[in-house]
């Protein structure tokens, strides 16, 4: 964190405005990710930094659009030739028909490949804009402007992207690294309680699998501000940083995700509700196979309780062929992520065949 003089735009505290930044450093490429009240008054200031040509296309769906599409578009009016596409919101969107709707409106606004995309929108429009962004003309610029906590939280960094397909979530997808990343917290409190739950998925698997100060955060207290952003935050930087490609040390970040995402699609969960109840089945299988402490268990089950996940029991073992078709299965051994105890985890490689799951 730094406290300095910007802009006199944000909130002020004894005269100062107050940042709040994080530099992600991989081995090819750099970015910030920037956390300010009110940023999106001012965000040209911020493009102008990475990019210096003269058209922005921007990505939103229907829900955001009521709320900031106006906003932001005045904002850049002053700096940028803007152009616009709307989809309709929610994960239906991210598909391949959309897809080929959104890199054909692009085309007929004669985007070229030096132009810069901008995801405006929760983690549907940061996945179909990031995989947009990484397969049009081979590649073109975009930044991430995430609204939604679950994007705030998670997606919107790493370079995660993808769309749904067959069946199964984000299975057609590419690693692209935005330019940038934009965080205006106040856009939560245009949020759908929902949405909220569902970022708080997200939330509490970052402090179960890395950060026992941000576990202590949420016992204490309901009300999102910008350091539990950026604590949350923290944890996924790390992990990005040590493995870009997600073949290590990220894949802790998949706790939860294993059961989560056959839940997702199979009764239409958000998505960080089913991870939240994808980590209450992960920690059940940990604790049988003796790897999860139970005090870590009862604490994570009782932050997810208080931050009203439903109320609702599947047993894993009902599962376990669902997730043998998840890509995380690599080559016939499923990495599953268990929590030893509050703020650590590890990778437990399990085979098809011990699993005991009939696969005909």
């Amino acid at each position: 964190m730094r406290i300095i003089p910007f802009f006199n735009k944000n909130k002020e505290r004894d005269g100062e405005i107050i940042v709040k930044e994080l530099n992600i450093n991989l081995t090819h490429t750099s970015y910030k990710i920037i956390i300010e009240n009110g940023l999106l008054d001012h965000i040209a200031d911020y493009i102008k930094t990475v990019y210096t040509n003269k058209k922005i296309f921007i990505i939103t769906d229907d829900n955001v659009a009521k709320y900031y599409l106006k906003k932001v578009s005045k904002a850049l009016e002053d700096s940028y030739i803007v152009e616009s596409i709307v989809i309709p919101h929610g994960e239906a969107s991210k598909s391949l028909t959309e897809y080929a709707h959104v890199c054909e409106e692009l085309l007929k606004k004669d985007i070229r490949r030096n132009h810069l995309l901008l995801a405006l929108g929760g983690g549907v429009i940061g996945d179909l804009c990031g995989f947009v962004s990484s397969s049009l003309y081979r590649g073109i610029p975009y930044i991430g402007v995430p609204t939604s906590l679950l994007s705030q939280m998670d997606s919107s960094i790493g370079g995660k992207t993808g769309i749904d397909f067959f069946g199964r979530k984000n299975i057609l997808g590419a690693f692209k690294q935005p330019k940038m990343v934009l965080i205006d917290p106040l856009t939560l409190n245009t949020l759908d309680p929902s949405e909220y739950t569902s970022g708080m998925g997200e939330l509490i698997k970052h402090g179960a699998i890395g950060n026992k100060k941000l576990l202590t955060m949420l016992m204490n207290t309901q009300e999102m501000n910008e350091d539990i952003i950026l604590e949350s935050l923290s944890v996924k930087k790390k992990m990005v940083e040590m493995d870009e490609f997600d073949m290590g040390e990220r894949m802790k970040l998949n706790f939860g995700h294993t059961f989560g995402h056959a839940i997702e699609l199979k009764y239409g969960y958000k998505h960080g509700v089913a991870v939240g109840i994808g980590m209450k089945m992960a920690l059940q299988m940990g604790l049988d196979l003796g790897v999860t402490d139970k005090e870590a268990c009862d604490v994570i089950c009782h932050i997810l309780d208080k931050y009203s996940f439903p109320q609702v029991e599947y047993n894993y073992k009902d599962y376990l062929h669902d997730v043998i078709y998840d890509k995380k299965n690599l080559a016939g051994t499923i990495n599953f992520i268990f929590v030893t105890k509050l703020g650590e985890c590890v990778i437990y490689p399990i085979k098809e065949e011990e699993l005991g799951v009939d696969t005909k």
